[in-house]
């Protein structure tokens, strides 16, 4: 009976609990995703209409070039609607999968990333919704207007509007990437301030790959940003690092 109560049976016991909560939460996150599009799908009217106001006064009139278009564009749309509608409860789970495994001075640490994750996401939506989408459709359909006629689908919009959307949120992410790999001690403030100059021409490589229009105002509009991003994530860096070490001071004291 030793050998099925040692410390190896209940570490294997432990990783199997730690698997059987990822299930639950995965399964409770999915579930709470598909009523959040079904939701969304109810008003995906309204929806559509708000996703339409960057392309005012820009594009006249909307086509579908098949039966089936509309439907399946709507259908994407409330997927898309329920990603971000989820997207707290998902944050959510994940900070209840990660509690048990933190210790408990640190677990308002990990509830405040989460936070400032979802911030940071809706703030790079509502960047790409207000900014980045109406300048690009702007120069995208002045530049071809002397060329064609534009007559432009509702599923290539959508679909156009949606990807910018998530490039957004995912780009004003680099903060709580470089704070985190600071956090657990893969990198540091010195390493992402020695390695500036190398980001710098990464970041406009990465703003002319999702640019769409691949014109140098519009790759600054997403490239400022990331810029401002990286040095935030230095200074998010520099702030642990200096909590770390007061921490690790005052537990020194304790134990002279």
């Amino acid at each position: 009976m030793a050998l099925w109560t040692d410390g190896v049976y209940q570490n294997k016991m432990s990783v199997i609990e730690h698997l059987e909560e990822l299930r639950k939460r995965i399964i409770a996150s999915l579930i709470f995703f598909v009523a959040a599009a079904i939701f969304s799908f109810v008003f995906v009217d309204k929806i559509s209409d708000i996703l339409r106001l960057p392309a005012l006064d820009i594009i006249d009139n909307f086509i579908f070039t098949s039966p089936t278009e509309v439907f399946t564009t709507y259908m994407r749309l409330s997927i898309l609607a329920g990603f971000i509608i989820s997207l707290p409860f998902v944050l959510f789970q994940l900070g209840l999968f990660l509690m048990p495994a933190v210790p408990h001075d640190k677990r308002e640490t990990i509830i405040s990333w989460l936070i400032i994750s979802f911030l940071l996401s809706m703030l790079g939506i509502i960047f790409s919704y207000f900014l980045a989408l109406p300048f690009a459709l702007k120069f995208l359909i002045n530049f071809a207007r002397d060329a064609a006629f534009p007559m432009i689908s509702i599923g290539k919009y959508f679909s156009f509007a949606g990807a910018l959307l998530l490039i957004g949120a995912g780009i004003f992410q680099m903060p709580v990437i470089m704070a985190l790999l600071s956090q657990i001690g893969i990198s540091n403030t010195i390493f992402f301030s020695k390695n500036r100059k190398y980001a710098i021409v990464i970041i406009f490589i990465i703003a002319a790959i999702i640019t769409p229009t691949q014109d140098i105002i519009n790759m600054l509009i997403f490239a400022v940003p990331m810029l401002v991003l990286y040095e935030t994530g230095i200074l998010a860096s520099w702030i642990i690092e200096k909590r770390r070490g007061h921490e690790k001071r005052i537990n020194i004291r304790k134990i002279t």
